[in-house]
């Protein structure tokens, strides 16, 4: 397919009248290549009679629009494309998601996918949408589904699937495309994924004509978005995720002015439009970030029930956005209900081929919310921060800043000593292990190369503990701290945290790398990003032995040095040892039930600590039992990962454990 394209470019890539017609041409070639070789009565009549009778064919069948965008016909090249195709593989048995995967992956170019936001929707992803809207609740006459932002119709072709199912069964072939036809719909700037999701709609609905409505349309435009969504009853959407530049602020005023982000301008005008369910894709901020508060208290204000799906960053073929899906149904005629039923889903990120396997995201979170909220996501944890929602906050015993940052990011370090230039630490995969700090370099503090100066003003010279300003993984270990006693400075790749309460620098490292820390920031992030307003928020022990601590803490370093200078297995089984002991003791700290705690540490079940050495876990999976850590650890003076747990506690069968964990649930 890429050499079809390339066949068919032209050799100007500015000339965009030109690079619209070979798109063109090529969908026309791919269509009568498909119907070519499923053997379609219709390719019959261009057997032999060149490339121009087999366009004029396929434009005709199809009902499509003649390609020459007031330029000529490169015909000479559509032979030859022609032919390569002949020579390619067999499409007969091509699918709508087939179709999707080759233009995602040779048709839309980095330029593209820069400039419109393109990012495919997986089917699974669009099946799971469309079933759980549960169309059936809907009348049929009444129907009318929109994809605004069509891309390559992934969308609309699960719509057409479920509704064809739902359609009565003495309807004759043509009685259902003609239903179909008209009440599925979608726009998109994009010319050639027009074509592309037209093609995937015939496909899908094979061997009927066309009739399919994919215009091509700037939604940004000022009413465009609005006007396409009239009459909608079901509206289903991927958008771009990007935020509007300057430029396009200027040249969209409406959408500009209306919100930050592309995403949230599409959310904001769906539910102008009042559909009777909305299934979206959006950037998972709208979960939790405040940007999307309006947006969310909106949807819960009008709509019965809403489900939300965290999914994992690595959900689209060729990008890699944090993101999560939008499920709201049953309108409400007027705004007085007083409660809305929520529900929430998490697709882990070793459970993503899975989900793109079977379409089944994880076990459900369900609550009801008292109205007004912007309340609407129900972490796997809710009920461990319920608990400790009067628990002392970071951010009322400590100063937060970010570090410094530069206007020329890149001519802010140096390895070399020089004027106006100090010790500090730039990037943290470079510098920030749990518990050590190294490899500082020379960070310039002239005022006039700083992007804002006032980072240069705190109290860089003072005890402090640097953690990573945004995540160091996609699993549940996403926050690494460092006690900094040599006062050094910082990028603004780091935050620094400077005690000024009960909590020592020493008790506060512990804390951020510990796993209630940890499991805070990765559920209350709305995306890579830790901002100091969550950081602030998160909660801290209630009491807590700081000599004890200090003890331990001072013990590991000497052990994670050693095993630096020389990695040892022996060392590894003694930093396992000390770390879980000072794990031990901030979870006693925090005094949770038993049964929560236990949450805790299966939260953070096949996830990779980030320590410099292996961490082994807490105990051995055998063991299945509620008993606090540092009761477990009490009880023997080996600490950690010996025998010793199961000689204490004897596993009962797994049937009585279960049966017994449900019932406490």
């Amino acid at each position: 397919m890429a050499d079809v394209v390339a066949i068919l470019s032209p050799s100007n890539p500015d000339d965009l009248g030109a690079q619209r017609s070979a798109f063109r041409l090529t969908f026309r070639l791919l269509a009568a290549k498909i119907l070519a070789d499923r053997g379609h009565a219709i390719a019959e009549e261009w057997g032999g009679q060149g490339v121009g009778a087999v366009l004029a064919g396929i434009q005709s069948y199809y009902g499509l629009a003649v390609v020459d965008d007031g330029e000529p016909l490169p015909l000479d090249r559509a032979a030859v494309a022609w032919a390569r195709l002949g020579q390619a593989i067999n499409l007969r048995n091509i699918s709508a998601d087939s179709l999707a995967f080759v233009y995602e992956n040779t048709l839309v170019t980095a330029d593209t996918r820069r400039l419109f936001g393109t990012h495919s929707t997986p089917r699974a992803v669009a099946e799971y949408v469309v079933g759980a809207l549960r169309l059936e609740r809907f009348d049929i006459e009444q129907l009318r589904l929109v994809e605004p932002f069509t891309g390559a119709g992934i969308f609309l072709v699960a719509a057409l699937k479920r509704l064809r199912d739902l359609l009565p069964a003495n309807w004759s072939a043509s009685q259902r495309h003609a239903y179909l036809v008209q009440r599925l719909s979608g726009a998109e700037l994009d010319m050639f994924a027009c074509e592309v999701a037209t093609l995937s709609l015939i496909l899908a609905d094979y061997p009927n004509a066309n009739g399919w409505k994919i215009k091509s349309r700037d939604l940004f435009d000022d009413g465009a978005l609005t006007q396409t969504l009239a009459g909608a009853t079901v509206i289903l959407c991927n958008p771009p995720f990007e935020d509007f530049t300057p430029d396009e602020r200027r040249d969209y005023p409406e959408a500009g002015s209306a919100a930050a982000s592309k995403a949230a301008f599409a959310l904001q005008k769906a539910v102008e439009a009042a559909p009777g369910a909305l299934g979206f894709v959006l950037p998972r901020g709208f979960l939790l970030h405040h940007g999307y508060r309006e947006l969310r208290t909106k949807i819960a204000t009008v709509y019965d029930e809403v489900e939300l799906v965290s999914l994992p960053d690595r959900i689209f073929q060729k990008a890699s956005y944090p993101c999560a899906l939008l499920i709201a149904s049953g309108r409400r005629a007027e705004e007085v209900a007083k409660i809305t039923r929520v529900v929430s889903r998490t697709v882990p990120e070793q459970d993503c081929l899975n989900f793109l396997r079977s379409g089944e995201p994880g076990p459900e979170r369900i609550a009801t919310r008292s109205l007004p909220t912007s309340d609407l996501w129900i972490s796997e944890l809710d009920e461990v921060w319920a608990y400790l929602a009067r628990a002392p906050r970071l951010g009322d015993h400590a100063q937060i800043h970010r570090g410094l940052r530069w206007k020329v990011q890149g001519k802010g370090v140096s390895d070399e000593p020089g004027p106006l230039r100090e010790r500090g630490y730039f990037r943290p995969r470079d510098s920030l292990l749990a518990y050590e700090l190294r490899r500082p370099r020379w960070l310039d503090v002239a005022p006039e190369n700083q992007v804002w100066p006032a980072p240069l003003t705190r109290p860089w010279r003072e005890p402090k503990i640097l953690i990573n300003a945004q995540r160091v993984s996609r699993g549940a270990w996403r926050l690494t701290a460092a006690a900094d006693r040599d006062g050094m400075l910082a990028s603004q790749q780091f935050t620094g945290i400077w005690p000024s309460g009960d909590y020592s620098v020493n008790v506060l490292e512990a804390i951020l790398n510990g796993p209630v820390a940890n499991a805070f920031v990765t559920e209350h992030s709305a995306n890579q990003h830790f901002t100091n307003e969550m950081v602030k928020r998160l909660p801290l022990p209630s009491r807590i032995d700081d000599i004890a601590l200090s003890e331990l803490t001072q013990r590991y370093r000497a052990q994670l040095r050693a095993y630096l200078a020389r990695p040892d297995s022996a060392l590894v089984i003694e930093l396992n040892k000390t770390l879980v002991e000072i794990d031990a003791v901030i979870l006693q700290g925090y005094d949770l039930p038993p049964r929560l705690e236990r949450r805790v540490l299966d939260f953070f079940s096949g996830a990779k600590r980030p320590t410099a050495h292996p961490f082994a876990g807490w105990m051995p999976p055998e063991v299945r039992t509620f008993t606090p850590l540092h009761e477990l650890l009490g009880r023997s003076q080996s600490l950690g990962r010996g025998s010793w747990v199961l000689d204490v506690f004897k596993p009962i069968p797994s049937t009585e454990a279960d049966a017994i964990a449900h019932f406490i649930d």
